[in-house]
């Protein structure tokens, strides 16, 4: 009859409905050995922890607003005493500092948050044991904060002595030793936690 002509056979059919779940598949085994990658791994674990960051950073500055401005504050102090022990004349109020006339407010972002957040998710999202991770965080923090303060000490002498190109060096040279810094901080903890645990370790039968 012509309306069982125009039915599809069973063959068909099965067909049909295989090649999606071919696809589904093949779609499968590429992410499995996308995922087994170390170099694809690490990419796509860091910027998911780049965008969980980025959501959830509004309403953690917001509850956790006094813990920003005592960074603010407290780099700013740090700044001040460190231009005391050349005996500068510097003063400090709040979260502004003045060198010779100069004057800076520190802000949130003066304070290496954005930086310390950027390598933390490096850091987490590279493959490697926990312990080492941990010793990433407990040495590469400071360090990033330690670097932090003394841009902040070159931009008061550049703004002191060579406000003209106060605006440069801010605005386009830190940024981008901004991200030298944290890739360096980076790679060091990768050659000298990581890679030499691993090299120290006792070979396997």
């Amino acid at each position: 009859m012509e309306t069982e002509a125009n039915q599809p056979s069973s063959s068909e059919g099965v067909g049909r409905s295989a090649l999606p779940r071919g696809r589904i598949a093949r779609a499968r085994a590429w992410l499995s050995a996308a995922w087994r990658n170390p170099a694809y791994r690490f990419a796509a674990l860091f910027l998911l922890y780049l965008a969980v960051i980025g959501f959830a950073y509004p309403a953690l500055r917001t509850y956790f607003r006094e813990v920003g401005n005592a960074m603010s504050t407290g780099t700013a102090q740090l700044e001040y005493y460190l231009f005391k022990l050349f005996g500068t004349d510097v003063s400090v109020s709040d979260t502004t500092l003045t060198f010779g006339g100069f004057a800076v407010q520190i802000i949130e972002e003066c304070t290496a948050i954005y930086e310390i957040l950027i390598f933390s998710a490096a850091v987490l999202a590279f493959q490697t044991s926990w312990r080492k991770k941990a010793v990433g965080l407990a040495l590469g923090l400071p360090l990033l904060y330690a670097i932090n303060l003394f841009r902040i000490a070159v931009l008061m002498v550049v703004g002191r002595y060579y406000a003209s190109v106060f605006d440069f060096m801010h605005l386009y040279f830190w940024q981008a030793t901004l991200i030298l810094m944290i890739t360096s901080v980076w790679l060091l903890w990768i050659f000298k936690v990581v890679q030499r645990d691993e090299e120290t370790l006792p070979a396997r039968s």
